[in-house]
């Protein structure tokens, strides 16, 4: 949680993929706060699902641009 006035520091930490219906997907980190996200633009709460480490954002970010479009089986805390 950030405090009142602070901005969280999230970076991209993937490349950014492509999916077959042409959203664009990728991994997002916040070391400051250990806190890990995907991001999709066809998918605005996807975001909201966290990820245990920064690897694990990525492969998310990986298998939901190419083969879980709705992160059925993506392990997430």
């Amino acid at each position: 949680m950030t405090r009142r006035g602070e901005l969280m520091a999230f970076e991209r930490i993937s490349k950014i993929s492509e999916t077959p219906d042409g959203a664009f997907v990728y991994a997002q980190a916040d070391y400051e706060t250990n806190e890990f996200r995907v991001v999709c633009s066809g998918c605005p709460s996807l975001q909201n699902t966290p990820h245990n480490s920064s690897a694990g954002a990525i492969l998310a970010a990986s298998y939901h641009a190419e083969h879980d479009p709705n992160q059925a089986h993506v392990p997430t805390r």
